[in-house]
């Protein structure tokens, strides 16, 4: 009788667990009015098939014997339809947001930047730690400005730092691939100033 009860309660957890994932909307391939949420990249997405029709900018980031290693793509926000981007529950559509890849073209992660005369800094690790609360790396923090906070999860790294300038509170956030590993990768030439490796800021 017990064994039985066993295999009802893990039936029942399999369930809930496939009816949560059930529920978790999948991004659509392309840009567009339907909201890309950044967290819940794959990478696995087509640069070709992500910005469809949209106009956009690509730029190259180049090695120290100026080779392309990977590229940066900006939407153009004046040249298209609207396209609707959102990290967690903040809508980013009208933030300098960009997307990394390769010299493959295969998806590095993508950033946002944005200032703001608001501090909203607690509100954004508030929502950062509801995505991937339990993957928060805690940081030795050399400096109280920039700040820098970080999750770590199996898939991806997300960064976030925070500074103060004249009255400007400015934001970055990044969403990198975790299978680039700095020791391979220069992703600090990637994610410019996000101190990505991790070279000033160590894990307590």
């Amino acid at each position: 009788m017990r064994q039985k009860t066993k295999l009802l309660l893990a039936a029942i957890c399999m369930l809930f667990v496939y009816s949560c994932k059930s529920q978790e909307k999948e991004n659509p391939e392309t840009l567009g009015n339907q909201t890309f949420h950044l967290e819940r990249m794959t990478f696995q997405e087509n640069p070709a098939v992500l910005f469809g029709k949209n106009k956009y900018y690509r730029t190259s980031v180049k090695d120290e014997q100026n080779k392309d290693i990977a590229y940066n793509y900006i939407i153009s926000k004046k040249e298209n339809v609207p396209v609707k981007v959102s990290l967690g529950n903040r809508d980013v559509s009208k933030d300098k947001f960009e997307f990394k890849a390769d010299q493959n073209n295969k998806l590095i992660g993508a950033s946002v930047s944005f200032t703001s005369k608001e501090n909203v800094k607690e509100n954004i690790i508030k929502d950062l730690d509801k995505i991937s609360g339990k993957y928060r790396v805690e940081l030795n923090q050399p400096y109280q400005d920039p700040a820098v906070y970080r999750w770590e999860t199996p898939e991806k790294i997300i960064q976030f730092s925070y500074s103060h300038f004249e009255g400007d509170h400015i934001y970055n956030i990044s969403i990198v691939n975790s299978k680039y590993d700095c020791s391979r990768f220069p992703l600090e030439r990637v994610f410019i100033g996000e101190d990505i490796c991790l070279k000033n800021y160590t894990k307590k």
